[in-house]
């Protein structure tokens, strides 16, 4: 074999080693990344001291789902939740698709697209914009009864109603009973705002959005999000009738005084969406890929970046921003908590169910549901969202300290063995130095030992080439 050859062979073997030592490690932190016995006891530790009934989660790393599990009673990843406020998200995209077949302008009136007019009492003048509505702009807080209309009274024990009548109405007939001078639920004082002044979350501009979205589309508002969402994505554990996933539903609970009650399934006016977490991974999928889902394009990427573009300091359309980059919406329903939250940058996010909500108790119980979820959301984040280079190293623990060892050996070994060949040396230290490099970019930690690897053979070279050139020179002068 010529010198030439065997210098080719050497430099495959490097990277091809390289290459499969980063393979592994790379495969290794997907798998690894959450699940783990580690994990397992934490996550069932925070289930059973917050006495959770029953826990779903699904985690995508690095683009793909990693993680998908259920913990607690009677619960399986094809268990069913109300997503709550979660739900605002999809509201939001079904928005921006008919915005993009304009259909709609953002900027227009929303009573252009309905058949009652929407005014502010205090500014008649001022429209409300499809935009501040999606955005909560628009300076309405929460419709008088809006919480017993969505739960049709089926809580007056907990939050009592004077009235029950309210939960007989269809959509439209609560939104016209609330929104006109003349309707029977009309209250101005549920306009706290000048419109477009500042953002105030409010939990009844988004069933305006759906009845909107029925109104524009022609038909119902569960029809055209199976049509153009749910069904074209796979979400097929997802609708908005319990009767449709008998077997599937997860018992209700609310946390009043501590404890945790049992509440029969509920549907609300048909219009409260169920779903697992697996299908929202695959909603949050197309989202973080600029609205792409395999062969299936829901929104255009300036358009998914139009729901990103911050509207409010904290609020884009349909979209909360949250620290270091994450994007989302947290939600909260009688018995369902929710949590849903993703990094387009990172590649990475998260979805968290559980079947239990203290809205029906008091604030105590309201929040130790929450710091729960919180805390699971935080567990999940401390693996998947890493900074920087050194995180990385951490994630890999003890097999990635040793196979970056293991390649700043081979650097050296590489180097004896070819230190009387020192262009040879010089030319592969140089090729794994700039391969390291790539890697180490790439956050790659194996990239570290590679560079070192490939420091130590263009060093150990250039010694040796600068000692021959020198000897050469010393023989000429001798001679």
């Amino acid at each position: 074999m010529t010198n030439q050859a065997k210098l080719l062979t050497i430099i495959a073997v490097v990277l091809l080693a390289g290459g499969i030592l980063s393979s592994c490690l790379s495969t290794n932190n997907e798998q690894s990344v959450v699940i783990n016995s580690q994990f397992d006891e934490k996550v069932e530790e925070v289930v059973s001291n917050g006495k959770l009934p029953s826990l779903q989660i699904a985690v995508i790393y690095q683009n793909q789902l990693a993680l998908s599990k259920s913990y607690g009673q009677n619960a399986s990843t094809d268990s069913v939740y109300m997503n709550g406020s979660v739900q605002k998200v999809l509201d939001a995209t079904a928005v921006l698709q008919l915005y993009e077949r304009k259909l709609i302008d953002l900027d227009a009136d929303i009573s252009d697209y309905i058949p009652f007019q929407v005014k502010h009492p205090a500014y008649p003048d001022t429209p409300i914009t499809v935009r501040m509505l999606l955005a909560h702009r628009s300076g309405l807080d929460a419709l008088d009864h809006q919480f017993s209309w969505d739960t049709e009274c089926r809580f007056s024990q907990y939050r009592p109603t004077g009235k029950p009548e309210i939960a007989e109405m269809s959509l439209e007939e609560f939104l016209v009973a609330s929104f006109t001078p003349e309707g029977s639920n009309y209250k101005p004082y549920v306009w706290l705002i000048r419109p477009g002044d500042k953002y105030h979350y409010s939990i009844s501009a988004y069933p305006l959005l759906r009845y909107m979205i029925e109104k524009v589309a022609g038909i119902s508002y569960p029809d055209y999000m199976n049509e153009n969402i749910l069904e074209p994505l796979g979400m097929l554990n997802t609708g908005f009738r319990s009767d449709n996933f008998v077997g599937q539903n997860m018992m209700p609970y609310t946390r009043v005084g501590g404890k945790n009650i049992e509440l029969p399934v509920w549907d609300g006016n048909g219009y409260m969406m169920r779903t697992t977490a697996e299908d929202m991974a695959k909603f949050m999928l197309a989202h973080m890929n600029d609205g792409r889902y395999n062969h299936f394009q829901f929104l255009q990427p300036q358009t998914t970046q139009l729901m990103r573009t911050k509207t409010s300091p904290g609020y884009g359309l349909g979209l909360i921003h949250y620290p270091r980059g994450w994007l989302g919406h947290g939600g909260s329903t009688v018995g369902y908590q929710s949590l849903w939250q993703f990094n387009p940058s990172k590649q990475c996010g998260f979805v968290i169910f559980t079947n239990v909500n203290g809205i029906l108790g008091s604030h105590d119980d309201f929040q130790s549901v929450w710091e729960n979820v919180a805390e699971i959301g935080d567990m999940i984040l401390s693996r998947i969202d890493h900074e920087d280079l050194w995180a990385r190293v951490q994630q890999g623990g003890m097999v990635c300290l040793l196979l970056i060892a293991l390649l700043t050996a081979a650097g050296f070994v590489l180097a004896y063995f070819m230190r009387k060949k020192a262009r040879n040396m010089v030319m592969v230290g140089g090729i794994c130095t700039i391969i390291g490099s790539v890697w180490l970019y790439m956050a790659e930690p194996v990239g570290f030992g590679l560079l070192l690897g490939g420091i130590i053979c263009l060093v150990w070279g250039v010694i040796n080439l600068w000692r021959a050139r020198q000897a050469a020179k010393s023989l000429i002068n001798e001679q």
